[in-house]
C-alpha cells in the first residue's frame, strides 16, 4: 500500500479472484457475528489478513527472473531444512522412526509435511517441464521426498501423490504408466515403519481413519443445527458436550480433520460454498489463461506447478484441516499468486 501511494500506481494493481475472496471474508464475518461464542470466535478473523499475501505477491513479483529466484529459494530452503530433520530423527531414535517423526524447523510434523509437499510439487514441476535446467533440483527432490516420508504424515503423502499425478497428466499422460513402478520402488526401499504406514492407507479398519469418521459424524450433527452461517470458529469447544460422543474423540481433539467439514461447521453453507468457489475460479482462470494466451515454457511450468501444489493441498485437506494451519496457508497464498505475477511481461494476449 505504501508502494502504491508513493508511486501513485493504484490503478495498475491487479486483483484476480477478488470476488470469491470477498465472499469468503464476508461469510467469516457473518459466522462470527452469529457464533455461539463470539468472544472466542472473533480472534480467528485475523487469519483473513493472510489473504493479502496473495495480492501482495501478484503485484510485487514484477518479472520472470524474480519469480524464478523466489521459487528456487523455496526449494533450496526446503532442502536445507531436511538436514535439520534428518539429524533430528537420527538423534531421537534411529531404531524407532515412527516415534521420531521429522519436524525439521517447524514445531509440528504435520505443518512441516505440508510445507515439504508444496516444495516437492514446485520442484517436480520444474523437473518435468525443464529437466536440463537447475539439475540440482533432482537431488533436492530426493531429499525432500525422503524427509516427507519420515514425517509419517499420510495426508501430505496423498496430497503429494495427487499433485504429481496432476503434473504428469497435464504434461504427458503416457508417463503415468511409470508411476506404479516408481511407487513400488519407493515402497521397497523404504524402512519397515514407513511400509507399515503406507499399508495403512488401504486399511479401512485403521484406527486413525476410524477417529476421523467419528469426528466427521460429530461435525455433521453440529452442522445440521447451524446449516447456513455455522456456529463460529472454534465453536466445537463450546458445543461438543451437547452432542453424543461415545468414543470421546470430539472432546479430545476438537478439530475435525477435514477442511470441508470444519468450514461447514464453522461458517455454514455460505462459508463452505464461497471457500470452494475460490478454488473453482482459480483453476478456471488458470485454464483460460493457458488456452487464450501465448505463453512461454517457463510461465507454463510455474503455472502448472502452482496448480499442482493447490491441488495437492485440497486433496490433503480431506484428511486434515491444513487450511487452519497458518504456516501452510500463508505459503499456499504465495504459490497461488505465481501464475498471476508476470503475465504482462512473459506472455502475450491472443487477439
Amino acid at each position: 500500500m505504501a508502494k502504491c501511494y508513493l508511486s501513485k500506481s493504484w490503478g495498475k494493481q491487479t486483483l484476480p479472484i477478488k470476488i470469491p475472496f470477498l465472499l469468503f471474508a464476508l461469510a467469516c464475518l457473518v459466522a462470527v457475528a452469529d457464533a455461539v461464542d463470539i468472544q472466542d470466535s472473533y480472534k480467528s478473523l485475523k487469519r483473513l489478513l493472510e489473504i493479502l499475501i496473495f495480492f501482495w505477491a501478484v503485484n510485487c513479483i514484477e518479472n520472470e527472473e524474480m519469480r524464478e529466484r523466489l521459487t528456487l529459494l523455496l526449494i533450496a530452503s526446503a532442502t536445507l531444512s531436511t538436514f535439520v530433520a534428518f539429524y533430528g530423527v537420527w538423534r531421537a531414535d534411529p531404531y524407532s522412526l515412527i516415534d521420531a517423526r521429522a519436524e525439521g524447523t517447524m514445531s509440528v510434523y504435520m505443518t512441516y509435511a505440508g510445507l515439504l509437499m508444496f516444495a516437492l510439487l514446485i520442484a517436480s514441476g520444474k523437473l518435468i517441464y525443464a529437466p536440463k535446467q537447475n539439475k540440482w533440483i533432482g537431488f533436492a527432490s530426493i531429499l525432500i521426498l525422503g524427509c516427507l516420508l519420515l514425517t509419517f504424515t499420510r495426508q501430505a503423502w496423498l496430497g503429494a501423490l495427487a499433485g504429481l499425478f496432476f503434473l504428469i497428466w497435464v504434461r504427458k499422460r503416457s508417463l503415468l504408466l511409470f508411476m506404479p513402478v516408481i511407487l513400488v520402488v519407493i515402497y521397497f526401499v523404504s524402512p519397515s515403519p514407513i511400509k507399515q504406514r503406507m499399508d495403512s492407507l488401504i486399511n479401512f479398519n485403521d484406527r486413525n481413519l476410524q477417529i476421523r469418521l467419528d469426528l466427521w459424524q460429530g461435525g455433521w450433527l453440529v452442522f445440521k443445527d447451524h446449516p447456513l452461517t455455522g456456529c463460529g470458529f472454534k465453536c466445537i469447544d463450546a458445543v461438543h458436550q451437547d452432542y453424543p460422543d461415545p468414543t470421546g474423540n470430539i472432546k479430545k481433539l476438537r478439530g475435525l480433520h477435514n477442511n470441508f467439514v470444519q468450514l461447514a461447521v464453522d461458517t455454514g453453507l455460505f462459508g463452505l460454498i464461497s471457500w470452494i468457489s475460490i478454488w473453482v475460479v482459480y483453476f478456471m482462470t488458470l485454464f483460460k489463461r493457458l488456452t487464450s494466451m501465448q505463453v512461454d515454457n517457463a510461465y507454463k511450468r510455474d503455472t502448472i506447478g502452482s496448480a499442482a501444489a493447490v491441488f495437492g493441498f485440497l486433496v490433503a485437506g480431506f484428511f486434515e484441516t491444513n487450511f487452519y494451519d497458518a504456516e501452510v496457508s500463508m505459503l499456499l497464498y504465495f504459490l497461488m499468486a505465481l501464475p498471476f505475477t508476470t503475465t504482462r511481461s512473459s506472455s502475450k494476449e491472443v487477439s
